[in-house]
């Protein structure tokens, strides 16, 4: 019998009479409000029954408490950008200032605009931005991006949508100053950059304890912005437009500019694994971290963000690792690997195995089972652990990262060792696992 099957309208009702009571109670507990408890369990069997992949879960509070989140995310997205938008309109002259009634209309189309803008591949938004924001012509906007101006077409007619929306919107402003249309864009646009601090708000409204920790990870609120990401346990590759290739590990999200005089990927979270290209224009390949920068002189190398410094190994070419002012204050060759932070670096060898990731695998060569486990939890969607008496036995193999579960059976059958689980519910399923001894 399957795990879950389509969800039918008549299951929906039988849903909500059963639950319904319950949502609202625990939205309640969440929100302090009544009425916005009433209207986000509203909307959230309304969602059940505008999606044609809902499913029914063996878990139905769980199910339904994880699809209240999401209506409540999206309520949230709209609020703030509600809030960019009458911002700007707040710093109007009042002859300009619109009616109540045009306030609502131009607000439903700052939101349907929204929605198609989040709805585009970050090279097409970058196009769309460029021709509407900037009025680049065509052949500045392939120069600018590194893509030939065919390319530059297509992405301008697949945001031919979002194009109507923004003209739409014009429309409705006309009697503002034209200068005021760039900065109307832009709010719908930047209402993206506070939504990483609301959307955290929230989950701390949403949750806590161990629940947080699994929320946390899980949704995508860390890298709701970021040009391209993986979830738990995915990898990614993406080939940039001046060849390079870009590999992407689990949890992991990155920004790239190539819009100036320089190539620049922005690493985010987690790692990444990067082949750089020949860019016609010869333009310098830098990566950014929150801990410091570097500049490959072509090359193949990975980097990792950890919590308090970053590392890179290089397997090519060589890298160069930044001081604040942008000169070089280390130079790795093939090997080579380092730790930094804005402090200081920490030359290293390259780390045996490190990049096993790109094949799918971990290895580990006499290594502590509590870093063991603390390199697997990277790929996994609960937290792992074990209790201190077992933390420093040793642990040698090469793994599947595709099966998490499977790695851990074979760990524990070798070290003769066993699994513990503990399942917790604070409105959805919180699973920890554990190694303890026997």
């Amino acid at each position: 019998m399957p795990l879950a099957e389509p969800l039918h309208r008549q299951e929906i009702a039988t849903l909500y009479a059963d639950h319904h009571g319950w949502l609202q109670g625990w939205l309640r507990k969440k929100l302090g409000s009544t009425a916005c408890a009433a209207d986000v369990a509203q909307d959230t069997f309304v969602r059940l029954l505008d999606r044609e992949d809902a499913v029914a879960a063996r878990e139905p509070r769980a199910f339904l408490a994880t699809v209240a989140q999401r209506v409540l995310f999206n309520h949230y997205r709209r609020q703030k950008l509600e809030e960019a938008y009458l911002e700007v309109l707040a710093q109007l002259p009042p002859l300009h200032a619109p009616s109540p009634e045009d306030r609502a209309l131009l607000l439903a189309t700052v939101f349907e605009l929204d929605r198609m803008l989040d709805g585009l591949p970050p090279p097409v938004k970058r196009a769309f931005l460029l021709r509407q924001l900037d009025e680049l012509p065509q052949e500045d906007i392939a120069r600018q991006l590194g893509i030939s101006l065919a390319t530059v077409k297509r992405h301008l007619q697949r945001a031919g949508s979002a194009t109507q929306a923004w003209q739409q919107l014009q429309l409705q402003h006309e009697h503002l100053p034209p200068a005021l249309h760039a900065t109307l864009l832009r709010a719908c646009v930047q209402a993206n950059a506070p939504r990483r601090h609301a959307v955290k708000t929230l989950a701390l409204l949403l949750a806590c304890g161990a629940s947080l920790y699994a929320f946390e990870r899980r949704s995508p609120w860390r890298s709701w912005t970021a040009d391209y990401r993986t979830g738990i346990n995915q990898r990614r590759v993406v080939a940039l437009a001046d060849g390079t290739q870009l590999t992407l590990n689990t949890d992991s999200a990155v920004n790239v500019d190539y819009s100036g005089d320089r190539r620049q990927i922005q690493l985010l979270a987690g790692e990444i694994f990067i082949a750089t290209g020949k860019d016609a224009a010869q333009r310098p390949f830098f990566v950014g971290t929150p801990h410091g920068g570097l500049q490959a002189l072509g090359t193949r190398f990975t980097v990792r963000l950890h919590e308090q410094y970053a590392s890179t190994g290089v397997l090519e070419g060589a890298v160069a690792v930044l001081a604040g002012d942008g000169s070089a204050r280390l130079v790795l060759r093939p090997g080579e690997g380092a730790h930094f932070d804005s402090d200081g670096y920490h030359r290293q060898a390259l780390a045996p195995y490190g990049g096993a990731w790109l094949n799918g695998m971990l290895v580990a060569r006499d290594m502590r089972l509590a870093d063991f486990l603390a390199e697997l939890s990277r790929y996994s969607a609960h937290p792992l652990g074990c209790a201190p008496a077992s933390a420093g036995l040793r642990v040698s193999g090469s793994y599947p990262l595709a099966d998490v579960d499977a790695v851990l059976d074979a760990v524990s059958a070798s070290l003769q060792l066993r699994r513990h689980t503990v399942t917790r519910f604070w409105g959805r399923q919180v699973v920890r696992i554990e190694l303890a001894q026997r």
